[in-house]
């Protein structure tokens, strides 16, 4: 049985007044236990305790973690704690470090209960890319829709083919938008985590980075996540979830997020997710490409060359990624010219060699994508692909499959939320991006030497994206918008 705490006389001063009226609050709050009160307020019950002891000013986080678990008003406690701060002459940084000394050591000079002093709050979302370009008004919609329901932020899904900037429009967004959420930033590749790993290990490691001692920690994973859910109600969060394979990997992890905003970005679409806003991007327009390409590379080179560069960002399939990887190889060559590069990138045995530097290879990336589909699945997009013409449908691609329309569908839909086809959300018909194309060839070739590579159709069914200008009858190539409500 815990001892009873010691009497205090709330007219012996403004800093006995001010610990009595923290102990009544947890009055009114039912009177939990400092243990459980530690679970919600990330403190050590020992810091709890000591702040509403009277001995010493506690910290200010210390303060309204102890209030807002017992459901106080904590601007309200701000203002008295700032106030008494003032009227003490205690210092921020006094209190913190009085504090963390009374913690650490009890009675007599002995240790008690683990002191736990509030980590930084973490920020944990990578640096932007300074080179990014384009996508303006998909950009002010997002900060628009970001803001919008102040007080039930619905999480934001940016999604889409491989090498379309998924990861960084949400890191550009994020830049944006930091300040909107002070009680800190979560960051968590999805893509590097291991594919039997649940949520709760994501949860729990957002959980250790918002301060929450081991010993607090629950031991059943279904509540490991539940805890975060509620951390992420209480507080003004940002939270960045890149990578997401499907909506298994991060279902519950999303809740009732208050005040706190989650960005998602997946090659999936995640259509069994809702009430989000969703945003699914296409390539750049030909401007946008040339732009990055002179800011990766040099303007001064890249206007020497217009023609050849609007040529490579078209044989690069105005995809940012490529783009990127290609500028970073062009800057690092300044001796080689623009128009070699674009004579072979023309070369689809060539391409995809020169869209890589250093680790990092589009050829990996679409070799991963096209590795998790079933077998059967790229068997299809193997059919469909040797010869690029003018997109497909469903029906088409069942004909020439000479398989079920339904089945049909469904591969091409899987072919699409793996970040390897392109499906117009105006024309209904699945566009293979100008990259994709060549490595499909590539992955033909394998087969064929293998002895395995199916009977190639004669009839054409799918297409790159044409080398200039949008798709026809595409209202937006950068992106659009669609809410699942």
């Amino acid at each position: 049985m815990a001892r009873p705490e010691r009497l205090i006389d709330p007219d012996a001063g403004p800093l006995a007044e001010f610990a009595n009226d923290l102990r009544a609050l947890r009055e009114s709050s039912g009177k939990p236990s400092y243990r459980d009160l530690a679970k919600v307020a990330l403190f050590a019950p020992s810091v709890l305790s000591s702040a509403a002891s009277g001995h010493r000013l506690p910290t200010l986080p210390v303060t309204l973690a102890f209030v807002a678990a017992c459901g106080g008003d904590q601007q309200e406690w701000e203002h008295r704690w700032r106030w008494l701060a003032r009227h003490l002459g205690v210092h921020q940084v006094d209190a913190a470090s009085a504090g963390r000394h009374s913690s650490a050591t009890g009675k007599r000079g002995r240790r008690s209960v683990p002191a736990v002093t509030r980590l930084p709050r973490p920020k944990q979302i990578p640096r932007g890319l300074t080179t990014f370009v384009g996508r303006e008004s998909i950009t002010a919609e997002a900060i628009s829709r970001m803001r919008l329901d102040a007080d039930h932020r619905r999480p934001l899904l940016i999604t889409g083919p491989v090498g379309m900037g998924k990861t960084a429009l949400a890191l550009r967004l994020a830049a944006m938008a930091s300040n909107d959420y002070p009680d800190g930033q979560l960051f968590a590749n999805l893509n590097c985590t291991d594919p039997g790993a649940g949520a709760h290990h994501v949860a729990t490691g957002f959980l250790h980075a918002l301060g929450l001692p081991p010993e607090l920690l629950p031991a059943d994973p279904i509540q490991q996540v539940s805890l975060y859910r509620s951390m992420l109600a209480e507080r003004r969060l940002l939270v960045l979830l890149d990578g997401v394979k499907d909506e298994e990997q991060i279902r519950p992890l999303i809740g009732a997020s208050g005040q706190s905003l989650t960005l998602v970005t997946s090659r999936a679409r995640l259509l069994g997710l809702d009430d989000t806003h969703r945003v699914e991007l296409c390539a750049l327009s030909n401007e946008a490409s040339v732009t990055l390409l002179s800011r990766i590379a040099g303007a001064a080179r890249m206007r020497a060359e217009g023609d050849a560069v609007s040529a490579v960002a078209d044989a690069c399939g105005n995809s940012p990624l490529a783009l990127n990887l290609l500028g970073r190889r062009l800057a690092a060559r300044p001796e080689q010219t623009i128009r070699s590069v674009a004579d072979q990138l023309s070369r689809p045995d060539l391409a995809l060699e020169l869209i890589a530097v250093g680790d990092v290879k589009l050829r990996d990336r679409l070799a991963a994508a096209y590795r998790r589909l079933p077998a059967d699945t790229r068997s299809a997009l193997l059919f469909l692909t040797h010869h690029l013409s003018d997109g497909t449908t469903a029906a088409t691609a069942a004909s020439v499959l000479d398989i079920p329309q339904a089945t049909a569908e469904t591969r091409l839909e899987s072919s699409v939320d793996a970040g390897l086809l392109w499906r117009s959300a105006t024309t209904g018909r699945y566009y293979s991006l100008r990259l994709v194309g060549a490595f499909l060839r590539e992955m033909l070739d394998v087969e064929r030497r293998s002895a395995r590579a199916p009977e190639v159709p004669r009839r054409p069914v799918l297409r790159s994206v044409p080398r200039s200008g949008p798709v026809p009858h595409e209202p937006a190539l950068s992106g659009f918008w669609y809410d699942c409500g």
